[in-house]
């Protein structure tokens, strides 16, 4: 074949090809239209991988997931056009829609307004400040709870389930050789977990709303019942707005029982900021001063302070969180300040949707833990350095249930022999969202 007939033969196939995937395009962009949103999902699925990123698929896209219920899909794919396209308006307008359906009023506000700061037609301009109206619940008989809730039940295996000892004997300074109890010795077992969540929300203005949040979690140990346990968390609050950052403050407290019996009770007040450098990038931080009550010792009684801070952005359908965390705790009384520690941390997770269906995540976390006196077995302070690692991934199996896989390992270098030690447990299970 000549040079000149393998560039005609090229031409024609770039053009083919062109002309195939503007005839799908067309065919997608026909769908919409016709609202015909369930089809149009089923083709945009298959289109992505060839087409993500050209802004008029990607709001086709966008548009067929935040119809058919795929809201954190139409947010990835909606942004892009409005990054591509800052200037047209009905993305922004869809994209604040997909906003208000992942509960994220502060951004759907940000992109209402950008809408208006556009220049939009009167009708639009009118829909857009009703919106906001709406959202503002002005009326007192406007306004009511928003309510939303979470149910997971999984199973699993933990091959440490008292986060204990790997041996039994040990030989320290102040009391010679120590046996440990068969309670604080490594032991592990298959468990079943129920967790339950219930979030509600009253908005108040376009800038406060109060919020109320509980969960109630199990964890039944098959070989481990000793340690079973159970959680109640209860978090409770208000939100405000000021431009581009978000005031948070919180009441929150916190009952686990541990075989049956309860364990401890901690109290606690939270202070949050943050501050939405963009769509995708936000900075946040936090105050947490609390009580920790220990049920069955008194002397492990302290209050507890801790600031944290965290960095999160996307960039094509992957969530990155960079985090770190102080902890410092003051016991209640004197001769308990050697289980009191301070605490520094370091994380990092990502997070990555791979289709309508798929997502998956890693995270890593590197906690130096040094505590406030001498430990009385060994007559030294007690130092350790804990790497915590997660993975986990999460197939949606329609708008409302979903299945998981997720492994944990945890691995504790400590300077005092006695508390190395290790975890790695792993789960399967469901969820439906409500």
């Amino acid at each position: 074949m000549s040079i000149q007939r393998i560039k005609v033969f090229t031409f024609l196939m770039l053009l083919n090809s062109g002309l195939f995937a503007a005839g799908n395009l067309t065919k997608l962009e026909q769908l919409v239209s016709q609202s015909n949103y369930q089809q149009a999902w089923q083709q945009a699925k298959q289109l992505a991988k060839t087409h993500e990123g050209d802004p008029r698929f990607d709001y086709l896209y966008g548009l067929s997931a935040l119809e058919t219920g795929h809201y954190d899909l139409a947010v990835f794919a909606l942004d892009r056009v409005t990054v591509n396209q800052p200037t047209v308006i009905r993305p922004r307008l869809e994209l604040a829609r997909a906003y208000l359906k992942i509960k994220n009023d502060i951004a759907a506000l940000f992109e209402f307004k950008e809408v208006l700061r556009l220049n939009p037609p009167a009708t639009v301009r009118r829909n857009v400040e009703r919106y906001i109206q709406v959202m503002s619940k002005s009326s007192d008989s406007d306004r009511e709870w928003i309510m939303d809730g979470l149910i997971t039940l999984a199973t699993g295996y933990d091959s440490n389930a008292n986060f204990g000892a790997d041996t039994s004997v040990f030989d320290t300074p102040v009391f010679g050789s120590v046996t440990l109890k068969d309670s604080s010795i490594k032991q592990d077992s298959s468990f079943a977990e129920l967790k339950t969540q219930l979030n509600a929300r009253y908005i108040v203005s376009d800038t406060q709303s109060w919020f109320l949040k509980g969960k109630l979690n199990h964890k039944h140990f098959s070989s481990a019942k000793d340690v079973n346990v159970s959680e109640l968390n209860l978090k409770g609050g208000s939100v405000f707005t000021v431009g581009r950052q978000k005031y948070q403050l919180s009441l929150q407290n916190q009952l686990v029982h541990v075989d049956d019996h309860a364990f401890s009770n901690t109290v606690g007040l939270q202070a949050g900021l943050s501050h939405e450098l963009a769509a995708s990038k936000t900075l946040a931080a936090s105050l947490l001063v609390e009580d920790y009550d220990h049920k069955q010792q008194n002397l492990r009684d302290a209050r507890r302070y801790g600031v944290s801070g965290n960095y999160h952005f996307s960039a094509n359908n992957i969530r990155h969180q960079l985090g770190f965390s102080l902890g410092h705790e003051q016991p209640e009384q004197k001769a308990g300040k050697h289980y009191t520690r301070n605490t520094t941390s370091v994380a990092y997770a990502v997070g990555h949707v791979w289709n309508a269906a798929n997502s998956s995540f890693i995270s890593t976390q590197f906690q130096y833990r040094k505590h406030r006196a001498s430990d009385p077995v060994y007559a030294k302070k007690r130092k350790d350095k804990r790497l915590l690692f997660k993975i986990g991934h999460t197939l949606q199996v329609d708008k409302n249930w979903s299945v998981f896989a997720k492994a944990d390992y945890t691995k504790n270098n400590s300077n005092l022999d006695l508390y190395d030690t290790d975890k790695a447990f792993v789960r399967v299970g469901v969820n439906y969202t409500f």
